[in-house]
């Protein structure tokens, strides 16, 4: 029904973060796809991010396009052009940042009144879009960059406190489909957070999550359930909109204008499911002690790795790596370290990949999970706690490190860091020829399986993608035979 009838005029929210922009303007690119007519509200420096993404979309034919809203810098305190972030180091502009979420909402009121949509899909984050679509008389869904999951265990960990009284762990998680623990407690602000964060589903028709349902199997049932809210899962974006490009079949392996990167080129010299690949993301900034502690565990487990550090260019190694460690490395052929970007999701489909040290944020787990790579978790802050008990205890497609600490921001200065020992262990446990590797690989590879299966023709993810659509339409109808 809904790509047949007349396109809808839908706007969508996306928060100033990577891990919420992306899969958002995914998903409208893919509501585009569906002869639906997307507007895209952001802010100068966030749209450039994806301008050139938007030209191809439009240049293939599909109606969306950007409504610039300024950005509130001056009110702020912020640097001109600061407006996303990835571009925040401590928590102080972090938060301000945040803030900006709130101070937005006059600018957007105002668009949406001249220029009502039919439909607005909005951020988690801006929980000032509940009260907004309801004095606008316009549907309203929210976009959940997260997995159902974290969800349903963030509720379960709220309605049971009594599970928390002890200042030592580990502790057991209530009321959910699998039996679940968390090693450390939740800081005190993970009760005001998440609040404002469940509260703004509220009144809503649904959420749509980043994720396919085979992921969230059994927590779906348990959310719907629990709030009487509908769950779309339109995911893994990043994979949903690769499935048309696929279809090109447009071969690069001659085309010498193509640099490849130094990663893969040093990858290709190593065996299949030798290498442990390591990054914690853009965001994610660990303490000099716990990089040492790390190289050390890694050192330790004598496997081969690619080491990817951010927010360490430029600065000498030996302040933040054991004595003689990249001497060592080079000498042994054993590791490559690389500060700054890398190819992440072709260095995941790469075959000499074994295992990713990740610290569970949702892009890099649904990307690992997407080329069938099993995981070391060692989550960092936020929802990474939560996805970590999806890896390693829902699906046992990875191996726990844990955390020593629960932390909200990536720039909190942790007191305690996790051992090498720690790491080395969970390294070798996955990574050793006689250890469980085997086992949680063939598991990662099943559940990639699944993943592609969700986004082809016929697949959950694109049959939600359609039953989404087709449900908007049929909102939108009922509204207007509501208002007449």
């Amino acid at each position: 029904m809904g790509t047949e009838s007349k396109p809808l005029k839908i706007y969508m929210l996306p928060f100033f973060a990577q891990g919420h922009l992306i899969p958002l303007v995914n998903l409208a690119r893919l509501v585009a796809s569906k002869n639906q007519h997307v507007t895209i509200i952001t802010t100068p420096s966030n749209a450039q991010l994806f301008d050139k993404t938007i030209e191809e979309e439009k240049a293939a034919g599909h109606h969306i396009r950007v409504h610039i809203i300024k950005f509130p810098s001056a009110q702020l305190g912020l640097p001109t052009g600061v407006e996303n972030l990835f571009a925040a180091s401590d928590n102080q502009t972090a938060g301000k940042i945040h803030m900006a979420a709130h101070f937005v909402k006059a600018d957007i009121e105002e668009f949406m009144k001249e220029n009502p949509p039919d439909v607005f899909i909005s951020d988690i984050i801006f929980t000032w879009s509940e009260s907004t679509a309801k004095n606008l008389q316009i549907p309203r869904l929210v976009f959940n960059p997260i997995s159902i999951f974290d969800v349903c265990m963030i509720q379960a960990i709220q309605s049971h406190p009594e599970s928390f009284v002890s200042d030592s762990g580990p502790y057991q998680i209530h009321g959910l489909p699998h039996p679940l623990t968390l090693p450390i407690k939740p800081s005190p602000g993970f009760a005001r957070l998440t609040e404002s964060l469940i509260e703004a589903e509220n009144d809503s028709h649904g959420v749509i999550v980043n994720s396919f349902a085979e992921l969230d199997e059994g927590y779906t049932e348990y959310y719907e359930n629990l709030t009487g809210r509908k769950v779309w899962h339109v995911g893994p974006t990043s994979l949903m909109v690769e499935i048309p490009k696929k279809k090109k079949v447009v071969s690069t392996e001659n085309d010498s204008s193509i640099t490849k990167h130094q990663s893969l080129t040093w990858l290709d010299t190593k065996e299949p499911s030798s290498v442990l690949y390591i990054s914690f993301g853009s965001l994610c900034r660990l303490s000099n002690e716990q990089l040492k502690e790390m190289a050390n565990g890694i050192e330790a487990s004598k496997h081969q790795f690619l080491w990817v550090v951010h927010g360490k260019e430029g600065e000498d190694e030996d302040n933040w790596l054991p004595k003689g460690f990249v001497e060592r490395m080079k000498e042994e052929k054993k590791g490559m370290l690389i500060k700054g970007w890398v190819p992440q999701a072709l260095i995941l489909d790469h075959p000499s990949i074994g295992g990713f040290l990740t610290h569970c944020g949702w892009n890099a787990t649904v990307e690992a999970i997407s080329s069938g790579v099993p995981m070391v978790t060692m989550p960092g802050f936020g929802d990474q706690y939560y996805n970590e008990k999806l890896v390693t205890e829902v699906h046992r497609i990875g191996v726990e490190v844990g955390a020593a600490e629960w932390s909200m921001s990536p720039y909190d200065a942790k007191k305690t860091v996790v051992r090498a020992e720690r790491i080395e262990k969970a390294v070798k446990k996955l990574m050793d020829s006689n250890g469980e590797g085997g086992e949680i690989r063939k598991r990662a590879k099943e559940m990639k399986e699944k993943a592609w299966k969700a986004v082809q023709e016929g697949g959950s993810s694109q049959n939600c993608l359609t039953k989404l659509v087709d449900y908007l339409h049929s909102v939108v109808v009922t509204k207007s035979v509501e208002l007449n």
